[in-house]
């Protein structure tokens, strides 16, 4: 193996830890999301939701709008 094809293999495997981590954010993401509707649907007040979430109120609505019509999987 050269050193091109070695780089190569470096990248490659860069790549795939790159796009898990992405990966595992993304649903980090839903999940304060949906958490964080969820909390305020159960009464939370919504400013201790948007402290902990990092959230914003009209965003928590919106993500609540969006996820009656279209539900999380």
């Amino acid at each position: 193996m050269d050193d091109t094809e070695k780089h190569l293999a470096v990248l490659q495997l860069a790549v795939k830890r790159l796009r898990d981590a992405e990966a595992a954010l993304n649903a980090a993401r839903l999940d304060v999301e949906t958490e964080a509707v969820a909390a305020v649907r159960a009464g939370a007040d919504v400013q201790k939701v948007t402290g902990l979430s990092g959230i914003r109120p009209g965003d928590i609505a919106q993500l609540g709008a969006t996820m009656a019509e279209n539900p999380p999987v």
